[in-house]
């Protein structure tokens, strides 16, 4: 008795390149699914600290506004986890575009390359980066760095603030 040749199937071009599709629009709706979460962490922190401001108006108490500073501060750490997670995807965008681009001559999908083109940034990070990619985003600190400082010169501030009627 023989054995049979081993023949090793080799993959359709066809399936491979719709797997690759499936998987490159898998991630660029995962990546967007984390932006939504980021603009609703976003809001609620920006509404947290209106909410510390109207209390610190009301109540005429200018400590409220320095205890208030943890509310854009909980919400900073927050917000760069989630976008430290959302930058864990964006090397693999650019790997899948650089493979539909190159080995299946595709002129698209570069959803993330295009982007990253028109901004300016590296399509490929050298490494992901918490303190980088997560707390000191620009896109991230700058609201959050905003709210903290007006929330500490209303209270440096607070004869000023507190005399209008």
């Amino acid at each position: 008795m023989s054995n049979p040749p081993s023949i090793s199937p080799q993959p359709d071009a066809n399936f491979e390149l719709e797997l690759l599709k499936d998987e490159y629009f898998f991630v660029q709706t995962t990546i967007e699914d984390y932006n939504k979460q980021i603009w609703g962490i976003k809001a609620l922190g920006l509404t947290g600290t209106g909410a510390v401001i109207g209390l610190m108006l009301q109540q005429k108490q200018p400590l409220i506004a320095l205890v208030g500073c943890a509310i854009p501060i909980l919400f900073w750490i927050l917000e760069s986890q989630w976008k430290h997670f959302q930058r864990g995807f964006y090397p693999r965008a650019a790997e899948l575009e650089s493979i539909l681009t190159h080995q299946f001559h595709c002129l698209g999908p570069r959803i993330y390359g295009k982007w990253s083109s028109s901004f300016k940034r590296p399509t490929r990070p050298h490494h992901v980066n918490y303190w980088r990619d997560g707390l000191f985003n620009r896109s991230v600190c700058v609201t959050y760095v905003l709210e903290i400082a007006f929330l500490l010169g209303l209270y440096l501030f607070r004869g000023c603030v507190l005399k209008f009627p």
